[in-house]
């Protein structure tokens, strides 16, 4: 048997960057040393990618000090290691497990032509924005929650966002973050602003988004590799914050603390089909690959909204994405191979031109 070798890029700029490092961590702990020889690619908080060398185990921190690596453009994995001396060496990559949810470095790898788990460009790209992906949604006739969006120069009072969102509560959030990170929720005037100077402390872009009194439900989608029109969308998951947390906040998914998980949720089965048909639905909409997970509120009404798409969702066996396919009979070594083999099909299929 080949044994592969597959490179886990982790780390990266964004506020992401310690799930990232947990996620490839735990990833790199589970892969079958007999299918796979893995290759860890450290990308530092200034983008440089460092291969960290010299190490038995997963680095509890980046090294700085190693080489650098770039793939080669259109070199179908060839990545050149950098040290900065005479012994400079290529090394080929057969597969790229991806964990930056950056939006970015998937456009580099498909340049690289190396196969990768998850989506071609644009459909990461458009996910990274949550102003965009609604407006997809919206557009395809999805139901999605009501929201504004703020450049850094506008000014926007509560009241008025209020009447806007006919909300009496909001929330503000980054509009290329996902995580819960830089979230707010906003029930008076004193909070309002600070909220939106946290948010845009993270980015250039905000996101004023109707409070939504429901359930936060949530489906995983694993697309067929053979046959890409085909897939296969998990039952619902629910997340149900308790008295610790007004909401899943970023502090909740690092500790796994302050939140009960239902991987199987509690649902009329009439429910969850609906919820995975508008799952599948939005799948293909935003043009996603590979898989995906699409997250829901559920009103007391019984009303659908999709609130995110994620086309690189947490993949540790322990992430609600694992679970859901643990639970639909997809052990967590099969979902990594399955990944893995189904990325470099899609690149043959790419290269081919099909």
């Amino acid at each position: 048997m080949t044994i592969l070798n597959v490179a886990l890029m982790f780390g990266g700029r964004s506020a992401e960057y310690d799930l990232s490092m947990r996620s490839a961590r735990l990833i790199y702990e589970a892969l079958d040393r007999k299918r796979y020889n893995p290759i860890l690619v450290g990308v530092s908080r200034d983008g440089t990618w460092r291969l960290q060398e010299n190490t038995k185990n997963f680095p509890s921190q980046l090294d700085s000090s190693g080489p650098q690596i770039m793939f080669l453009p259109g070199g179908g994995g060839k990545a050149l290691v950098d040290r900065c001396s005479d012994d400079n060496r290529i090394c080929h990559v057969d597969v790229v497990f991806p964990m930056l949810p950056d939006g970015v470095l998937e456009g580099v790898l498909e340049t690289a032509q190396v196969p990768f788990v998850g989506s071609r460009l644009p459909a990461p790209a458009i996910c990274m924005d949550k102003q965009i992906i609604k407006r997809i949604l919206r557009d395809a006739g999805l139901p999605i929650a009501r929201s504004l969006a703020l450049r850094s120069q506008e000014e926007v009072k509560f009241q008025f966002a209020q009447e806007a969102l006919c909300s009496r509560s909001v929330f503000v959030k980054p509009a290329s973050f996902h995580s819960s990170i830089g979230i707010s929720k906003v029930t008076c005037e004193s909070e309002f602003q600070p909220a939106v100077n946290l948010a845009f402390s993270y980015g250039s872009k905000v996101l004023v988004e109707e409070y939504v009194q429901a359930r936060e439900l949530e489906c995983a989608i694993l697309q067929d590799a053979e046959r890409p029109s085909e897939l296969f969308c998990s039952w619902p998951s629910e997340i149900i914050p308790t008295d610790q947390h007004a909401f899943f906040t970023y502090q909740a998914k690092i500790e796994g603390k302050g939140v009960i998980v239902k991987t199987k949720a509690e649902l009329d089965e009439a429910v969850a089909d609906r919820m995975r048909a508008l799952s599948c639905e939005a799948f293909r909409v935003i043009c996603c690959e590979a898989l995906a997970r699409v997250d829901f509120f559920l009103r007391p009404n019984g009303e659908l909204l999709i609130n995110e798409v994620t086309t690189i969702p947490s993949l540790n066996p322990f992430s609600m994405f694992s679970r859901m396919m643990e639970e639909a009979g997809i052990s967590y070594a099969a979902l990594l191979q399955r990944l893995l083999e189904g990325a470099i099909k899609r690149s043959e299929r790419a290269r081919a031109g099909q």
